[in-house]
């Protein structure tokens, strides 16, 4: 028992002596200008300025451990830092510096901890040159530790998006070119008869965002523009990819209305509802209309090139289906114009006699011109004499 307690002991005395690094300054008060976004490669240079006040937390009986030291970085170009100390309100001389980084002692710092430490900052530098847009850092303030590592929850880091101007007007350009390839190939739907109001509409909203763009001092409100064109490019596109479909599905349509009109035809002028003949066409017509309800279906699932697949296949069987009608019908002898007639002469003469009827028809059409050829000679030659007579 008396070894647990020891045990016990022991391990407290450890947990006590256990000490966790605290960060022993607090970054507060920071005003950046200008605001917004940054733009590199100005002449001349545009200066920026931050400003922002350290508040030293004072730990193991130090306002900061000597042993530490307190660093601030920036990104900015020409940096020159000044920073004044204030010790129990009482600010001391202003010390400078120049260059990206600032590094302090810890042992500047280091007052007993009773005593209450502050320090204001000034930042002044000029936007960095860049090849390619992106953050870069305007102020960083860490207290490190004696491996040269920040202390936990004591780095602050301040960014700002700089751009480089030709980056811009790169991302308005490939924009632009895909506008204007998108209402070329607008123009070349409509031409072709396709709906193209809703495409249109999203292409005059997108051209608007663009120039919009090009408007914009700011880089973060361009690329805002540019997102919200590039959103209405894919919306456009869509549109008209919905009605290209849609364009198909309707010519696929127009078969099976043939079909159907012939189907009519056999089952009620020519009561042949019952011919296996005609069973094969209503069933290729049935799977051509079962697939054009499957690319309607697919219509709202905004899947328009299986609803193109699904049309196209509608078509081609609802053709072989129209096709096998007009042979049907041909069959039957009711594909000449005058099967009306020569059915009748062969109603006449019974219905082994419909082929007499055809040739029929034929022989009394030419005697019928062979006739208005004869009156007509004997017309003319009796006006003529008539004329001669007058003479």
């Amino acid at each position: 028992m008396s070894t647990l307690k020891t045990s016990l002991v022991v391990l407290l005395i450890l947990i006590a002596g256990i000490t966790v690094a605290a960060a022993s300054i607090s970054v507060k008060n920071i005003a950046i200008t200008p605001v917004g976004d940054l733009v590199s490669g100005q002449k001349p240079p545009n200066p920026v300025t931050a400003i922002f006040t350290i508040d030293f937390n004072p730990t193991g009986g130090e306002t900061f451990p000597s042993g530490e030291t307190l660093t601030m970085s920036t990104d900015l170009e020409n940096g020159q830092w000044s920073y004044i100390t204030s010790l129990d309100g009482n600010p001391n001389p202003a010390v400078t510096a120049n260059g990206r980084n600032l590094n302090i002692n810890g042992w500047v710092l280091s007052y007993p901890s009773k005593r209450e430490l502050s320090m204001k900052v000034t930042l002044n530098g000029e936007v960095p040159t860049v090849t390619t847009s992106g953050n870069k850092t305007i102020i960083r303030v860490a207290e490190l530790s004696g491996k040269s590592e920040a202390v936990s929850g004591s780095e602050v880091i301040r960014e700002r998006y700089v751009i480089n101007p030709a980056d811009k007007t790169k991302a308005i350009s490939d924009v632009k070119i895909a506008l204007t390839a998108f209402r070329a190939l607008i123009d070349e739907k409509a031409q072709a008869g396709i709906e193209t109001t809703g495409a249109m509409e999203k292409y005059s909203a997108a051209n608007t965002a663009i120039s919009n763009a090009e408007k914009s001092s700011s880089f973060s409100a361009a690329q805002t523009y540019l997102t919200n064109a590039q959103v209405l490019l894919k919306d456009g596109q869509a549109a008209l990819d919905r009605a290209m479909a849609q364009q198909v599905i309707n010519e696929a349509q127009t078969p099976i209305d043939q079909t159907d009109g012939l189907i009519t035809y056999f089952k009620v002028n020519r009561s042949m509802g019952n011919d296996p003949r005609l069973a094969q066409i209503i069933q290729k017509r049935d799977r051509a209309a079962d697939l054009l309800s499957e690319a309607n279906d697919l219509l709202p699932k905004n899947d328009f090139t299986g609803a193109k697949d699904k049309a196209v296949q509608s078509s081609d069987m609802a053709k072989e289906s129209y096709n096998a009608a007009l042979v049907l019908r041909k069959d039957i002898g009711e594909a000449n114009p005058l099967d009306s007639v020569t059915k009748g002469i062969g109603g006449i003469f019974g219905g082994a006699a419909s082929g007499l009827g055809s040739i029929l028809i034929y022989i009394v059409i030419i005697v019928v011109i062979a006739v208005v050829i004869v009156v007509g000679i004997v017309l003319y030659r009796r006006r003529r004499t008539d004329w001669d007579e007058l003479a």
